[in-house]
């Protein structure tokens, strides 16, 4: 092996040094706190996800967010207090929700009386069927539906009328159904937990539930806060950490 030069060493680090002349890191930026300059239009789009912010300079905020079959907005105030931009949402929203209305009786969707490679395999009595219907009394099958049971199995499943089926077109082994809870997952929406012992649930017996939109897809953004650093809208809250890149205005430029 060949003995490295006794210069060489020292040079390495002269080398280091010289690399780094003109290569000094920037100024750190300040972050913009002139409401003036602050107002406008911010693009928060990302791969398959639309999402924009406007900032209007009346101190009222509109944000909307796409993406797949989800679609939300928000609407509110917005300052700048001890040089950080808060949103509020504003009115505050009234939550989707589901209420229990009654028990009635079982019925037989189409797909349970399907026959052939491609039917989609009938409820067992034991699983708790649910029908959910709209205020004006159309149905809703856009919601799952999940089973507690006795055995500690947790079957997630979906309400009467869905096109969905099982996972692997089979159903776990419910010993016996113990509790159910509604939900519309995209929206987070939850219904409170449904004892079946206490409401007199049989297995001959659906729960008949009603879907009130109330504000579906508004997003409370109240305590959404951050700052406007280089034309990017960095803001942490609700949504955890989002951000946004000012779109230039192009009022005044010549076409």
């Amino acid at each position: 092996m060949t003995a490295r030069p006794p210069l060489a060493r020292p040079l390495l680090p002269c080398l280091a040094a010289l690399l780094c002349l003109g290569n000094t890191a920037p100024e750190p930026l300040e972050a913009e706190t002139d409401p003036s300059k602050i107002a406008g239009l911010y693009n928060g789009n990302s791969f398959e996800t639309y999402m924009a912010m406007q900032l209007l300079a009346d101190g009222t905020f509109e944000w909307v967010l796409a993406v797949g079959g989800l679609d939300l907005r928000s609407q509110g105030l917005w300052e700048v207090r001890d040089g950080v931009i808060h949103l509020t949402t504003q009115p505050t929203p009234v939550p989707a929700e589901f209420r229990f209305v009654r028990l009635t009786e079982r019925t037989i969707v189409a797909e349970d009386e399907a026959e052939g490679d491609d039917a989609y395999p009938p409820l067992p009595p034991e699983i708790v069927q649910v029908q959910v219907t709209r205020p004006s009394g159309k149905p809703f099958t856009d919601a799952e539906t999940r089973t507690e049971c006795a055995n500690g199995t947790t079957i997630y499943g979906f309400v009467a009328g869905s096109s969905a089926y099982f996972d692997n077109d089979s159903v776990p082994r419910c010993d016996r159904p113990i509790a159910v809870t509604v939900e519309l997952s995209s929206y987070d929406v939850a219904s409170p937990r449904f004892d079946l012992a206490a409401i007199g649930w049989t297995p001959d017996r659906a729960l008949q539930v009603e879907f009130i939109p109330n504000d579906i897809g508004v997003y409370d953004l109240t305590g959404m806060h951050g700052l406007l650093v280089d034309g990017v809208l960095e803001l942490d809250g609700p949504l955890g950490r989002a951000r946004f890149r000012q779109v230039p205005d192009t009022r005044d430029r010549p076409e």
